[in-house]
């Protein structure tokens, strides 16, 4: 009977923490997608960016900007 108490027990507690899982996912999945892998937060806790999507951004805006100035600018 302890057994079954015991196994009863478990199913319920992995079925609360399956289900607080399935709420926060995307919102987990999503900062760890942008955050710095190797030091994810700062000193005070603050959520650190992965400096390569800041780069990958930053290549794009230029790339955009500079394509937009010369198809609006006649040379």
């Amino acid at each position: 009977m302890k057994n079954r108490e015991q196994t009863t027990a478990e199913v319920t507690r992995l079925r609360d923490f399956l289900a607080v899982d399935q709420q926060e996912r995307i919102g987990k999945a999503l900062l760890r997608s942008i955050e710095d892998p190797l030091r994810p937060k700062t000193d005070r806790g603050n959520l650190r960016i992965n400096p390569i999507l800041v780069l990958v951004a930053a290549m794009a805006l230029l790339a955009g900007g500079t394509s937009l100035f010369f198809s609006l600018v006649q040379l």
